[in-house]
This record gives structure tokens, sequence and C-alpha cells, in this order.
């Protein structure tokens, strides 16, 4: 709830990017154990996301294939092993700053981009909801529902927050170009946006949440 993300002490704003307030981390807990016995989220979780503007990102259609036919072989031999799996993609900004949640991933990756690029991504949206009063009729949503970023909004909220949160993942804290500290997250997949195309990027993830699925497999 906005009420409940903090006030930024310089300009007096929401702060809707600082690690520490901008997730309520004990709910986010709650509700990952939940998936994880359930197989589903529960009945009080929702999103409002498909209210936002959701920019088409084109891939391979033939690698795309390819992946859907290997996940659903390994999806049938889990199966011959009394196994319903459910896939289950846990992404966001912030999730590498509570170890209750990146402990409960199977697989841990990280898109890293140079702040100019997040800063152009993040200004192109202009902006976005954060809370629903009717899902499905926009015009019945009150103004102070839709969030655009204040002009000073990157350089001293946005930026500085995203440093903070990933101060202790890369040596010096440079998330940016730092290398990573290979004793936090030990298996987290690093990958660079600006050196891969988006089907690299698909092709590198899948790749990687394919070989820990083939070691469950073989230990099961």
């Amino acid at each position: 709830p906005e009420e409940k993300v903090p006030i930024h002490e310089k300009h007096g704003v929401r702060d809707w990017d600082d690690p520490q307030g901008a997730i309520e981390w004990d709910r986010m807990a709650d509700e990952l154990l939940y998936v994880k016995a359930n197989g589903r989220t529960s009945d009080s979780h929702y999103s409002h996301d498909h209210l936002n503007v959701q920019k088409l990102v084109e891939v391979d259609s033939v690698v795309a294939e390819e992946w859907k036919k290997k996940f659903s072989d390994i999806h049938a031999r889990f199966a011959q092993q009394g196994e319903d799996v459910v896939w289950v993609v846990v992404e966001g900004f912030l999730l590498y700053w509570d170890p209750r949640i990146y402990n409960w991933f199977n697989v841990r990756a990280f898109l890293r981009v140079p702040e100019l690029i997040a800063r152009e991504r993040r200004e192109e949206r202009q902006g976005y909801f954060i809370t629903v009063i009717n899902l499905h009729l926009r015009s019945l949503l009150p103004e102070g529902n839709y969030w655009k970023d204040p002009p000073f909004y990157w350089q001293d909220i946005v930026w500085p927050a995203y440093k903070k949160a990933h101060d202790g993942l890369f040596v010096n804290g440079d998330a940016e170009d730092g290398t990573i500290v290979s004793d936090k997250i030990p298996d987290l997949l690093v990958l660079e946006g600006t050196e891969m195309t988006m089907t690299e990027l698909l092709d590198n993830m899948c790749q990687r949440v394919a070989e820990v699925a083939q070691k469950d497999l073989t230990a099961s």
C-alpha cells in the first residue's frame, strides 16, 4: 500500500526504490512460502501490472520453440517420478536484498545494464499505476494512483537506492562494472544486458534453469 512506502527525507516524496521500505519483505516472504507449498499464489495476492504499458520484446521464434520443447520434456520426466512441477518466475529490482527471498530460489540471475541505459528505460515508461480501485476500468482510477517520477527522482533517489541495494553483491559496490562477490550468492548468473541480444539472454537463462532441473532429476 502507498501509505506504507517511506517518505524521502530530502524531497518529501514517496521513496518507491529504497530497498528497506519499498517492499513489504515479511509479506513477500510469506507469499513465496505459500507458492512453494501450494504451487500457486495465495488468494490475497494480486497484481495490477497489466494496467501499465508493456513493451513487446522480440526473440528468435526458433530458439523459443526449442526451449518450450526442452522444458516440456523435463516436465514430463518429473511427472514420471510422480512430481507435478510448477515453474515460477520471480522478477524484481530488489530480489537480492533480503536473504530469505533469494535463498529460496532454485535459480538466481541478475540482468545488468549501465546506469545510462537503466535511466533511459525508466524515463521511457513515463509512469505507472501504484494502487488499484478498479482492475478493469482505468478511467475510474483517481489521479493519485498513477505515479510519475519528479525531475530529481533518478539521480537523488532511484540510482542511489539501486547502488545501496547491491552494495554487498559486487566488489567495491560497483553494480555497473564490478565483479560479483562470489561468497554472497555463489551461483548467481550475471547477464550483461549490453553484450547480449534478447535471444542470447533468453538462451543463457533457460540453459541455467535446465541445468538445475536436470540435477534435481538426477538426485531424485
